[in-house]
């Protein structure tokens, strides 16, 4: 059985290598040992510099709007449709949830009865500092219709407060499946960038109205959401929306469409991800490597270094690093 040291940095506050993050994938004739001074292989995100303290092979990953750097990193795997050789997988935040995404997939049909009983909208959103669309969209459809508000950002209910004995994402999603509409709009929009935000509200069996990845067809079915792209400005969106609140029997025709696009089945992207990994996992650590060490490339890499790496700033950062755990 062939052993692979791998590590994890500068992923978000709250991660724990511990976890094993997409290791589930890899053949079970690979042993996966954590090894944070000696890995063969580097898995770090966005959120940190650490990994610049690392001379291994270094695979990225990112679930915010933020591209690879491949003159640092040899492999990621991100949000982008983009093909570059061997070195890049598309495989955006919201498959990282298996369960949850197969469950979505393999969802049973409901009828009217679902429809009753539940709130009108719900807006759930910690971070104000996304792009003014989100906020400007809340606003304008609150002034037709409240919309309830559960998170940190523009609150105006505190029944999140009330729910106890579930983890964060299933707090959220129980709390959404009270109500028949949610506004899923990304932080901002970039061409492939889809996250968590629209399958939490397909998940919460809502009718998500979203707005941020202008391809988000190729991920989702469109006759299942309400897609703001899709629309001239707010205004003939919001129409489309409280039209369709008064219509019971197109909403329940859409609660009732498959989830995902064509092409971008679950468990077929499970299979990308595992062959993707397994292809890293089986090469030598040197023969796996891709980004230049050679020529102006090295040179380049040098002078956009983070300023200051000396021992100590490299020290504080491992410890500001250990403190986001």
């Amino acid at each position: 059985m062939k052993t692979v040291k791998i590590w994890y940095t500068d992923f978000w506050p709250e991660f724990d290598p511990q976890s094993l993050f997409l290791m589930d994938v890899v053949s079970p004739d690979i042993r996966i040992v954590l090894d944070e001074k000696n890995p063969d292989i580097l898995f770090y995100s966005c959120f940190g510099t650490v990994h610049r303290t690392y001379d291994c092979l270094r695979v990225f990953f990112t679930g915010e709007n933020v591209r690879p750097d491949f003159n640092i990193c040899d492999y990621a795997i991100g949000f982008d449709h983009l093909v570059l050789e061997d070195r890049h997988l598309r495989y955006p935040l919201y498959f990282c949830d298996p369960e949850r995404a197969e469950a979505a997939h393999q969802r049973a049909p409901v009828d009217a009865s679902l429809l009753s009983d539940r709130g009108f909208c719900t807006f759930i959103y910690s971070n104000g500092r996304a792009d003014p669309v989100r906020d400007g969209f809340f606003h304008r459809l609150s002034a037709q219709r409240p919309v309830t508000s559960l998170g940190r950002h523009l609150r105006n209910d505190d029944r999140f407060d009330h729910v106890k004995g579930l983890d964060p994402v299933s707090a959220k999603v129980s709390v959404m499946s009270g109500f028949n509409f949610s506004i899923a709009f990304e932080n901002s929009s970039t061409p492939g960038y889809t996250t968590e935000k629209l399958f939490h509200a397909f998940a919460a069996r809502c009718i998500p109205i979203y707005w941020g990845n202008p391809k988000v067809d190729l991920d989702f079915n469109p006759r299942a959401f309400i897609n703001r792209h899709d629309f001239e400005n707010d205004d003939s969106c919001i129409a489309h929306v409280m039209a369709l609140a008064e219509d019971p029997q197109r909403m329940v025709a859409m609660l009732n469409e498959p989830v995902f696009a064509d092409g971008n089945d679950p468990a077929r992207r499970r299979e990308e991800l595992a062959a993707f990994l397994n292809f890293i996992f089986g090469q030598d650590p040197e023969a796996a490597r891709r980004r230049t060490r050679y020529g102006y490339a090295a040179i380049f890499v040098r002078r956009n270094e983070p300023r200051q790496r000396s021992w100590l700033s490299k020290l504080n950062a491992k410890r500001k690093a250990w403190r986001h755990r």
